[in-house]
């Protein structure tokens, strides 16, 4: 714009005559005052295009301002050698921003002819600061690993400010082996296994000892231990108690590391569970009160015990109804060591209702079954007094007795009253008759039953009635045969027609009796009498 301006005012002088020399001058005045503010606008403008073209190269110069050195010239460091195949070995490296702006960066190592790959963490590291960088990288073959290391910067994809090689020298793996060397299992003191550990010669490793059960196929973890195993054999004990299993297996699990092919870290071996012998152990029981009442609660008292070498396991005590095996109370029982007695207590809420009461009284035990089979009799007397005959029949025949005697007294006074004829021979007639009949002759006989004695006619044949037992025979030509006698020697014996276990007491005997069931009469003595 300078330039065509100076321009214009040498033509103009030019071509001036001195005539119009004042008029041109005044003129180039005018212009210069009219394009001095575009000539400053424009100077302003270019000033500012450099100062902004400036700034934008220092700020692209920014990014890339951080300057990653190593550390004091330390290099690449590897730890947790010596190497073996299947080991974890990490990298690491003290990295220095000596720039000044911040950066991030991560190390990273491949190796060479093998497909392993690993990147560290994108660490950020401020100016001036000094941080480590590290990376993880695992070994997958035996003899010399070669690998190439570098340290990428953060938008940097081609650029590696440092870089190197590294060589590994890898042993094979070492050798992992467990075995069970010992096995026994007793009801007192449990399972217990002894298994050795060997690792062949090398680094220590870190392993997990796992003891699981077996049982149907599926298998349910024990114990774990865990330990570091040293070069050599170890021996490891499992005390096991009484597991519910019919196989046990032993894992030996490495941590962080890989063993070799050849190692078998895995044992299992079949067990069995020692059972108590049945012929050694014994159950008794006590009932209170002796004679229970039906509905009452009863309190049984269980006594246990061991006569066995080997101890009995934990179990149950059940008290059963023999007739329908319903379990009435049932209560657990822990061990009953060898030699020992052990005594539990089972309370009964309702008493069946029943003359008599068989029961079961059980002990299980480790798959021992022990049973004893009381029977007890129940107290019926708040049930009322048990009858040979229908009470409400007796009931109505004892009161059509009563008013028979009182129309017979009532006739007989009547009778003894009235005036006497004066027919001579009919009073002589009536007191003669009298006497004939007291003078009748009468015969003394045995109740067939009950064995009371009674008074009859002496020409009566036919039924009689006792009065004592109330029970009714035949004397005479129609005499009734001597009854069935059963004998035993305590209180319970069976009816001779229907084989029916009754209950008569010995102190009672002998006596007449009569099968509640069949209705048989039979006379119940003493054996021996």
């Amino acid at each position: 714009m300078l330039d065509i301006f100076l321009g214009l005012i040498d033509t103009m002088r030019i071509q001036a005559d001195p005539m119009r020399a004042s008029h041109g001058k005044s003129l180039l005045v005018l212009l210069m005052l009219l394009l001095i503010p575009c000539l400053s606008h424009t100077t302003l403008e270019a000033h500012h295009l450099d100062e902004e073209s400036m700034e934008y190269q220092f700020s692209a110069e920014s990014n890339s301002s951080a300057n990653f050195t190593s550390s004091g010239g330390s290099g690449l460091a590897v730890s947790g050698e010596p190497a073996y195949v299947g080991d974890t070995l990490i990298a690491s490296l003290m990295v220095t921003n000596s720039g000044d702006f911040a950066g991030l960066a991560s190390l990273q190592i491949s190796q060479l002819n093998g497909e392993g790959n690993f990147q560290g963490g994108n660490v950020e590291i401020s100016p001036g600061s000094t941080r480590e960088l590290s990376v993880p990288f695992s070994l997958m073959s035996s003899g010399s690993n070669s690998f190439h290391w570098w340290l990428a910067e953060e938008g940097q994809m081609d650029n590696f400010p440092l870089e190197g090689n590294l060589s590994v020298e890898v042993s094979p793996s070492q050798t992992l082996n467990l075995s069970m060397d010992y096995i026994d299992w007793t009801t007192t003191g449990g399972l217990n296994i002894e298994t050795s550990v060997f690792l062949s010669p090398g680094r220590s490793r870190g392993i997990i000892l796992e003891a699981s059960s077996g049982a149907l196929g599926s298998y349910h973890l024990l114990q774990r231990i865990v330990m570091e195993a040293d070069p050599g054999r170890r021996n490891i004990e499992f005390h096991l108690g009484h597991p519910s299993a019919d196989e046990i297996r032993i894992e030996a699990i490495p941590i962080g590391w890989q063993p070799s092919a050849e190692s078998y870290n895995i044992s299992q071996n079949s067990v069995e569970e020692p059972l108590v012998d049945e012929t050694s152990i014994s159950i008794e029981a006590q009932f209170d009160p002796e004679i229970p009442t039906p509905g009452s609660k009863t309190l049984v008292t269980v006594i246990l015990t061991n006569g066995g070498e080997n101890q009995a396991n934990p179990g149950i005590v059940r008290v059963l109804r023999s007739s329908d095996r319903t379990i009435l109370a049932e209560t657990e029982i822990q061990t009953v060591a060898p030699g020992s007695v052990v005594t539990t207590d089972i309370s009964l809420p309702n008493w069946p209702e029943s003359e008599r009461v068989d029961l079961e009284v059980q002990w299980s035990t480790g798959g021992a079954r022990v049973s004893i089979y009381p029977s007890v009799e129940t107290d019926s007397r708040d049930e009322g007094l048990e009858l040979p005959f229908d009470l409400v029949a007796a009931g109505y025949g004892s009161l059509a007795g009563v008013l028979t005697i009182l129309v017979g007294t009532l006739v007989w006074r009547v009778v003894s009253t009235r005036t006497p004829s004066t027919s001579y021979f009919r009073l002589r007639e009536t007191k003669e008759s009298s006497e004939a009949e007291s003078r009748q002759e009468k015969k003394e006989i045995h109740c067939l039953f009950c064995d009371q004695r009674l008074m009859v006619p002496s020409d009566h044949s036919g039924g009689v009635r006792c009065p004592a037992c109330s029970m009714e025979f035949v004397v005479g030509e129609a005499e009734k045969p001597s009854p069935t006698v059963v004998r035993s020697s305590d209180d319970t014996l069976n009816c001779p027609e229907c084989e029916q276990a009754l209950r008569v007491k010995m102190e009672k005997r002998p006596v007449m009796s009569r099968c509640p069931v069949c209705k048989t009469h039979f006379m119940a003595e003493a054996e021996g009498v």
